[in-house]
């Protein structure tokens, strides 16, 4: 590849060289810890963290709902703050 084009695709690609340089250097760990790499293993943590992040997205769309029922709360609470003031003005003033 031309140096002009490697720099050009280093610079497109960026973010996925660093998750492969990740990869490579997470495995020559596990190399020299001379723990035995298996798909089994790979597979079953897989299904930790897969199960991991079900529960957070099941966490954060019950926060979503939560925060949409208080904001429809304040919307609320707002409008009537509202429709009150203009009733109070008119009885302070006094009658002419």
């Amino acid at each position: 590849m031309k140096p002009a084009k490697q720099e050009q695709f280093e610079q497109c690609c960026h973010a996925e060289l660093a998750l492969y340089d990740a990869a490579v250097r997470y495995l020559e760990n596990l190399k020299a810890e001379d723990e035995a790499i298996t798909p089994k293993k790979w597979r079953s943590e897989a299904d930790v963290l897969t199960a991991q992040k079900n529960l957070q997205c099941q966490e954060l769309r019950a926060m979503r709902e939560e925060i949409k029922a208080v904001e429809k709360l304040r919307k609320t609470a707002e409008q009537l703050e509202k429709d009150a003031q203009p009733k109070e003005k008119k009885r302070n003033e006094p009658e002419r």
